[in-house]
């Protein structure tokens, strides 16, 4: 089972921190961020502010770490004012929370890349251990996942679904607890404009056209 990007897809340079800025603005439809959009999509403005704190993290001297606690205070002032928690170097790149407004991540929790989060989701820890999703994993409104599962890539978490168990990739969960309810993926639900999910190589090594 695919547990997602490895190493986890995280900010340690100035080129990172740009490339990650540029997937989530692709994540959400857009090629530029203008000021503008800071009161318009206040869920992405929040993205942008949790990017900053990434960057900041991993620089080093004492400007770098004063410049990262009071990024780390704009963030928390964001969270009460959105309703989003999501902690620092949780997200691989081209994140794309859907809407602001009860989402609640543990810092424990690891996420692969161009993966939607919704409204009224958790993804919590439980026995000291946090969920690790792979990439475009979408998770629909109202999921809760948490303990130590891994849930592969390109899978759907449908609306409501309490996941407390690992998933295999490639398919959709609901319920509580959630099963496997159908062998397709999060491909379909994703935004038109989302990246397609690499074609896998070929077993017998030769190379796709």
């Amino acid at each position: 089972m695919s547990t997602g990007p490895v190493p986890h897809d995280t900010i340690a340079t100035r080129a990172d921190y740009r490339a990650f800025l540029a997937a989530d603005l692709q994540a959400h439809g857009l090629t530029r961020w203008q000021p503008l959009l800071a009161g318009i999509r206040p869920e992405l403005h929040y993205q942008r502010v949790l990017r900053r704190a990434e960057f900041l993290s991993a620089q080093a001297g004492p400007l770098a770490r004063l410049a990262y606690l009071l990024t780390r205070y704009r963030l928390a002032r964001l969270a009460v004012q959105t309703g989003i928690s999501i902690p620092p170097g949780v997200f691989g790149r081209g994140l794309s929370v859907a809407h602001t407004g009860n989402i609640v991540v543990n810092d424990q929790a690891r996420v692969g890349r161009f993966c939607r989060l919704h409204s009224g989701t958790n993804i919590g820890v439980h026995h000291g251990a946090a969920p690790r999703l792979g990439d475009r994993v979408y998770v629909a409104p109202g999921a809760v996942l948490f303990g130590g599962i891994t849930v592969g890539d390109d899978v759907l978490v449908g609306a409501n679904s309490v996941v407390r168990s690992d998933v295999p990739p490639g398919v959709t969960v609901g319920g509580a607890p959630a099963q496997v309810i159908a062998h397709r993926g999060s491909a379909s639900s994703m935004p038109e404009w989302f990246p397609p999910a690499p074609t896998p190589a070929p077993r017998d090594g030769t190379v796709s056209r």
